[in-house]
């Protein structure tokens, strides 16, 4: 009888000695928003998205303003007089003649060779020296970086102003998409994704955004639509051409020189006095600076206005996702913001 008490004693102290199991607590569930403050919310996200919009905007025409000027200021300093120079007009002629020589068939025609060539002098002499001062692609980096940080200084404050929980709020912005590529597989990004990357070369589907606005441009930096200053290029040929006739004395020259340049005398490129070129020169200047400028303002409108291609592309993508999923989320139009 002992022993079995001692047992029972010995079972009794046993159990003591184990602590009770604990009881996970389930997290408290987040409180739920009312839907009339998600909707007071997106109104603001969408305020702040076409304000911020339109401050980009107005900064990129102020920078792009300078982009002209400094555009239109070197192609009057420096390619204009280059262009209708006396030796740049020879050897302009004895190219064209050059390329007929060279060319065979199949091949691009000697007057598009020299066109090609006017525009990529146009681009060494005026485009790349301009882009030292203001780079379109930087100009473009500027923009987008001040549409974000201005969207994220206004939305910041909205979880304390509206009482959401942030975890809530993180969800909500989670659910707004702000880049949408068009790859295999898919490289979306979110509102929030953006907002939080310190940098944009990070977010999945920033470097695909910026290969589809390369695309379109021939470029990843927005650049002047090559079309614009072929146009002015093919007048300048044209023109060029024109005054390649066989003037006086020409043949005797081709005689007398002989060989080579006398071959490519023969074949139009007389060379005319200095005398004539410079009657001819204030008219050649006249025309030449008429076309590029008509050409320079297509080519700003091209880099400011273009939502594909340029310098705003980056903005207008994110902007038109945020503003177009906000609208599709609510079941009554926003109404509409009016910047003042």
């Amino acid at each position: 009888a002992g022993y079995g008490l001692l047992l029972v004693l010995v079972a009794v102290l046993g159990g003591c000695s184990f602590a009770p199991s604990q009881v996970e607590e389930q997290p408290a569930p987040l409180p739920q928003v009312a839907p009339g403050t998600w909707r007071a919310v997106d109104q603001q996200i969408y305020n702040a998205s076409v304000y911020a919009r339109h401050e980009s905007e107005a900064y990129v025409r102020l920078v792009m303003d300078e982009w002209l000027w400094r555009v239109r200021q070197r192609t009057e300093e420096v390619f204009i007089p280059w262009y209708t120079g006396y030796w740049t007009q020879q050897w302009l002629s004895i190219k064209v003649s050059w390329y007929k020589l060279q060319s065979d068939e199949g091949e691009a025609l000697p007057e598009e060779r020299l066109v090609n060539y006017l525009q990529e002098q146009f681009y060494s002499q005026v485009l790349e020296p301009v882009s030292s001062f203001v780079d379109p692609h930087v100009v473009m980096e500027h923009a987008t970086t001040g549409y974000l940080r201005e969207l994220k200084d206004t939305i910041a404050p909205l979880p304390a102003r509206y009482h959401i929980p942030h975890e809530l709020f993180r969800q909500h912005l989670q659910a707004i998409p702000a880049i949408e590529g068009t790859g295999v597989p898919p490289q979306d990004a979110s509102l929030y994704t953006l907002l939080q990357a310190s940098d944009l070369s990070d977010v999945a589907g920033y470097e695909l955004l910026l290969a589809q606005i390369a695309a379109v441009n021939g470029s990843i930096t927005p650049t002047p639509s090559a079309d614009r200053l072929q146009v002015v290029a093919r007048r300048a040929v044209d023109k060029l051409l024109g005054t390649l006739t066989v003037r006086g004395g020409a043949a005797a020259a081709s005689a007398i020189v002989g060989g080579f340049w006398g071959m490519l005398i023969s074949t139009g490129s007389a060379v005319w006095g200095v005398v004539e070129h410079d009657n001819d020169k204030p008219g050649m200047e006249t025309q030449l600076r008429e076309n590029l400028d008509a050409a320079m303002q297509v080519m700003w409108q091209d880099l400011v206005e273009d939502p594909d291609g340029g310098v705003m592309a980056v903005v207008h993508h994110i902007s038109t996702r945020i503003e177009g999923a906000l609208f599709q989320s609510t079941q009554e139009p926003l109404s509409p913001y009016v910047l003042e």
